[in-house]
């Protein structure tokens, strides 16, 4: 991602995580032919963007620019407003590939501490779910942790990240899971 995407993410408050570059080569990882998506969860809507969908809390609200989507809930916690965006880039190769390259580039963001790398499906795609927490950027002083995932398809790699004060982070978990996991790519 360039510099325009980074100063969209400073324009609403969001990390710089997603704006990582990526990339790896040749993966064994296949696609989940027996895949049945998650139901949307009570209290969520679907959104879309430009080739994916996305189920989020129907109370948030609007935050995306012309770079990046994104929706935050409008009650902050530690002056923090939880909040989701998506992020995308060009990709070539599958979705686990870009999200290790995604992991990597988290493990060298001066910023980032990553806590948590499990193995997920998302979309019927082996993935990852990262968690790292941030340090705040000035003037904020609120620390915040993120889970994120990443798909990649047709020719993109989609970053979803869902990010809350450190704090508050074990309350809007099953939220954050929620979300990551209601994440799809068109195929």
């Amino acid at each position: 991602m360039g510099a325009l995407a980074v100063a969209a993410f400073a324009t609403v408050g969001l990390p710089l995580a997603a704006t990582l570059p990526a990339g790896c080569k040749h993966s064994t990882h296949a696609h989940v032919s027996s895949y049945t998506p998650p139901p949307v969860p009570a209290g969520f809507g679907e959104q879309t963007g430009a080739g994916w969908r996305i189920a989020v809390p129907a109370t948030w609200k609007d935050q995306k620019t012309s770079v990046v989507w994104a929706v935050s809930d409008p009650q902050a916690v530690d002056d923090f407003h939880a909040n989701v965006n998506v992020v995308t880039e060009p990709f070539t190769d599958d979705s686990y590939e870009y999200a290790r390259a995604n992991e990597a580039a988290l493990r060298r963001e001066g910023r980032a501490a990553v806590e948590v790398v499990r193995e997920d499906i998302v979309d019927g795609d082996p993935t990852l779910l990262i968690e790292s927490r941030w340090t705040p950027v000035p003037p904020s002083t609120v620390a915040y942790r993120i889970l994120q995932s990443a798909l990649a398809s047709r020719g993109r790699g989609y970053v979803v990240t869902c990010s809350v004060s450190t704090s508050a982070f074990e309350r809007y978990r099953s939220t954050c899971e929620s979300i990551v996991h209601s994440f799809a790519v068109e195929r």
